[in-house]
Order: C-alpha cells, then structure tokens, then sequence
C-alpha cells in the first residue's frame, strides 16, 4: 500500500509500484507523464449507527413501495456503486465515508420519487441535509424538518409590500417548510430556528426563481 506525504504545498507517495511498460514510457523521455488518479483509503470502520440508519431507510422506503427492504438495499447499493463509480462493499466491512456516500443516495433517492421518511429517522441519525438535497425539497415542496407539504420560506426578506411576482429572488436564502414549521420559524427566529433544526439554507437561482413565481420548472443556460 502507498503512503502520501505532505512537505509544505507539495505531496510525495512513497512505495507506489508501476507496470514495467508505464515504467518504461517514462524512462523513454523525461517530458513523457502519467495522468493518476490518488483516492485516500478511509481506514475508519462503519459505525453501529450508520449500520442502523442505512437499514432503518431500507424499512422506510419497503413500507412506501412494498418491495422487501433486502432486495431495497442491494438495489440501492448497486446503484450507488454506478453513480460515485466505486464498487459494492458490504455493509459489515466498509468504511465510513462509503456508508456516508450511501446514506446521502437513498436520501436523494427517497426526495427525487418522493418517498417520505420518518422525522425519527432522520433526528436519531442527526442527520443534516446537503445543499442539492434542501433544494430538490424546494422543487418537490417538501419540508425540510417533517417532510410534511411545503411552501418556501424566505430566510432573506424580499420586503414588505413588494410584489413577489416582480421582485427578484434571486441570491436570497430559501427552505422548504410546512405552515407549522413556517410558522414556528417566524415564532422562533430565523436564525434559532436554523440552528435548532441544524438547517442549511439553500441560495434561489433563476430556475428556482421561475419556480416560485409560476410553479413550473424550467431550465435556464449558465
């Protein structure tokens, strides 16, 4: 197994073994070069708890389609392999940061077909809902905290009095929450709120924008 080293801003692998022809394609020419790709072994083992969450999602998505959760987990593990280009790995040998890499898909997959999940679920887990994820709930009109039929939250005011239909959203912060959420965040406080719920905002673009003021989804060039 290599060894990557850090001296300052450059990196340095030890005990790293080429092919005979790679090494003789450099030893023909020195301006000749390999392109590499370095991944970093995560030598942490999967935890008892992400064990239980994964197999806790499974449930969830087995009581909404009816299928039986093994044959939901291996599905999910397959095409979790295809979308980050990694290999299926068993769920009592892996590591950490591929139990959190199949965690994050079945969660995309669950918000994208709209399969709901348990509030428990996601609270026991602690767990925290990326960027893309926050903003697929926003298309689906899903909240974020119960996964209950929501509407948009502006965390950045647009202004009292302004016409929403005219005004601009975009670069303000946005979530997807239910009338008691939405209502409760006003009670509580934006950003009390945010962090009671360990909440990230998502940032409203011009699709999302569309999407707010006319409901329909189109797709806008850079």
């Amino acid at each position: 197994m290599s060894k990557l080293y850090k001296n300052g801003d450059k990196y340095t692998l030890k005990d790293f073994k080429l092919n005979e022809v790679n090494e003789m394609y450099l030893d023909c020419d020195p301006s000749n070069f390999l392109n590499v790709d370095v991944r970093v072994l995560d030598q942490r083992h999967i935890s008892e708890q992400q064990r239980k969450f994964i197999f806790a999602l499974c449930n969830e998505i087995s009581y909404y389609t009816g299928e039986d959760s093994e044959y939901i987990r291996l599905l999910l593990q397959q095409y979790n392999a295809n979308l980050r280009g990694v290999e299926v790995e068993s769920l009592s040998s892996c590591d950490m940061t591929y139990a959190n890499g199949l965690i994050d898909t079945m969660i995309d997959y669950c918000i994208e077909n709209e399969i709901p999940i348990g509030g428990n679920v996601i609270k026991e887990n602690k767990y925290q809902f990326t960027e893309h994820q926050v903003y697929m709930m926003c298309l689906k009109r899903v909240c974020v905290v119960c996964g209950a039929k929501a509407d948009i939250h502006h965390v950045d005011s647009i202004g009292m009095g302004n016409n929403r239909q005219k005004v601009s959203h975009v670069g303000k912060r946005a979530l997807p929450l239910c009338r008691m959420h939405h209502q409760e965040c006003h009670n509580t406080g934006n950003e009390k709120f945010i962090n009671m719920y360990h909440l990230e905002p998502i940032t409203i673009d011009k699709k999302l924008e569309y999407f707010i003021k006319k409901g329909k989804i189109r797709e806008f060039k850079d």
